[in-house]
């Protein structure tokens, strides 16, 4: 019975809403356009602050992990962009010194050795939820 009552009081609201907004809507259309501009800019501006405050509390530390480490394959890659035009340059020329040839060869083979990958830690302690054994 107290299920019954609240279903009917819910319809009231309801029928109460739509009436009110057709009325609205035929006798001053301008407020209705101007209230519901209202609401998308109120609801625009809680959704920006949620995202500030929720990227700020829990991505933060991965966000600037990623940057830092996008920055650094960027530069990576542009010293052996750099390289390779200087080698195919030095290619090119007819007399070159052996001692510009060592030190390119040499530096070449130094940073092969190094790796262009950053590890950026993430959540380890989460275990997966299995559902064959």
């Amino acid at each position: 019975m107290n299920r019954r009552k609240s279903n009917i009081v819910v319809m009231i609201l309801l029928c109460l809403g739509v009436f009110g907004f057709l009325y609205t809507l035929v006798t001053n259309p301008s407020s209705l356009l101007v209230q519901a501009g209202m609401i998308f800019l109120f609801i625009g501006v809680v959704l920006l602050v949620y995202r500030f405050f929720n990227r700020r509390r829990s991505g933060g530390k991965e966000y600037s992990a990623y940057l830092r480490a996008a920055k650094q394959s960027k530069r990576r890659f542009n010293e052996q962009n750099q390289r390779k035009t200087q080698l195919s340059g030095v290619r090119g020329k007819k007399s070159v010194p052996t001692t510009t040839k060592k030190s390119t060869v040499s530096s070449i083979n130094k940073k092969r050795t190094n790796t262009h990958l950053t590890v950026i830690e993430g959540k380890k302690g989460k275990k997966k939820n299995r559902a064959f054994f």
